[in-house]
C-alpha cells in the first residue's frame, strides 16, 4: 500500500512539474529532491528510518518543499526531527535497544518508522501541498500547517504521555488503564499535545511575512483537536478485537495498520478543521 502511494504522488507531482510548474518552480523542486534525498538517507543512517519509509520521506519532503514552499518544509522538518529525537531509543515498555530489525511491525515497540507511518501522518501534508501549489488558496496551505500541527501534537502526546504511570485514563470512559494503551489520555501527555501544536502554530508568526495572531490560533487549536480525534478513534478501533486486512501478507501487522490508519484519519481532521475555518472566515 505504501508503494502505491509512493507511485501515485510521484504521477502527480511529475505531471504539475512538467505541465504546470514554471522555471523557478522547477528549480524549487529540483532543490526540495535534493535537500529530502539528503535528509532521508541521513535519517536512515541513524535509524530514525527503515529502508522503505527513506522512498517515503524523499516524495513527501519534495512535495513539501517543492510545491509548497519553505516554511510548511520547515514546519514538516521540525515534526521530523522532534518526533525522531523523541521516540529515538523509547520503547512502550521502556527498554532502550539500539538495535532494530529493518523493518517495524508494530509502531509502539520500534523506533523506526516505517512507509506507512510516514504516509499516516504525511498524506494529508502531500495534498494540500499539490492542491496549493495548483489552485494558490491560501487556506489550502495553512491546512497544510493545521495537518502537521495535528501530527506534532498526536506524537508528543503519546511519547511524553507515556513517559510516567499513572493518571492515564481512557478518553471515552474515564477509567484508569496502563500509560501507553490505545484512546489513553494524561495530563503530561494533554499538555505535550497543546505544546507541540502550539510550537508548530508559533512558525506562522515568525515568518517574513507573518500571519495575523489569530491564524496560529485556529493551526493550534485545530491541531490539538486533531491529536484529540486520534486518542478517540484509538480507543474505539485499536482497543477493539476488529480485523480491518484479510491478506495474509498484512494480517500479522494489523495493530501497526490500524494506527496508521488512525492518524491518517486524526492529521487529516486537524488539516481540515483549518481548511474549513478560514473558509468560512473569509466568506
Amino acid at each position: 500500500m505504501d508503494r502505491l502511494i509512493n507511485y501515485l504522488f510521484w504521477i502527480i507531482a511529475i505531471f504539475l512539474f512538467v505541465l504546470e510548474g514554471k522555471l523557478n518552480e522547477h528549480l524549487l523542486i529540483l532543490i526540495g529532491l535534493g535537500l529530502s534525498l539528503i535528509i532521508a538517507y541521513l535519517a536512515f543512517f541513524l535509524n530514525w528510518i527503515t529502508l522503505d519509509a527513506t522512498k517515503a520521506v524523499i516524495i513527501l519532503g519534495t512535495i513539501t518543499f517543492g510545491f509548497g514552499g519553505i516554511w510548511p518544509a520547515l514546519a514538516l522538518i521540525f515534526f521530523f526531527l522532534s518526533s525522531s529525537l523523541i521516540t529515538r531509543n523509547k520503547r512502550l515498555d521502556g527498554n532502550v535497544n539500539r538495535s532494530v530489525p529493518l523493518r517495524s511491525d508494530d509502531p509502539y515497540h520500534n523506533s523506526r518508522r516505517d512507509g506507512y507511518q510516514v504516509w499516516g501522518n504525511g498524506f494529508w501534508v502531500a495534498v494540500f501541498c499539490l492542491a496549493w501549489f495548483q489552485f494558490e488558496m491560501d487556506f489550502l496551505l495553512l491546512a497544510v500547517y493545521g495537518t502537521i500541527a495535528a501530527a506534532t501534537a498526536d506524537t508528543w502526546a503519546t511519547e511524553m504521555g507515556t513517559r510516567k504511570k499513572g493518571g492515564t485514563r481512557l478518553i471515552t470512559t474515564f477509567k484508569k488503564v496502563e500509560p501507553g494503551t490505545d484512546g489513553g489520555i494524561s495530563f503530561a501527555g494533554t499538555l505535550a499535545s497543546a505544546v507541540g501544536s502550539m510550537a508548530v502554530a508559533s512558525l506562522l508568526l515568525i515568518m517574513p511575512d507573518p500571519y495575523d495572531l489569530n491564524v496560529a490560533v485556529v493551526v493550534a487549536v485545530a491541531g490539538f483537536v486533531g491529536s484529540v480525534a486520534d486518542s478517540y478513534m484509538g480507543a474505539i478501533f485499536q482497543t477493539k478485537n476488529v480485523q480491518l486486512f484479510k491478506s495474509e501478507r498484512i494480517v500479522g501487522r494489523d495493530a501497526m495498520l490500524k494506527n496508521c490508519l488512525v492518524n491518517w484519519l486524526a492529521t487529516g481532521i486537524g488539516g481540515l478543521i483549518t481548511l474549513i475555518t478560514f473558509k468560512i472566515m473569509t466568506l
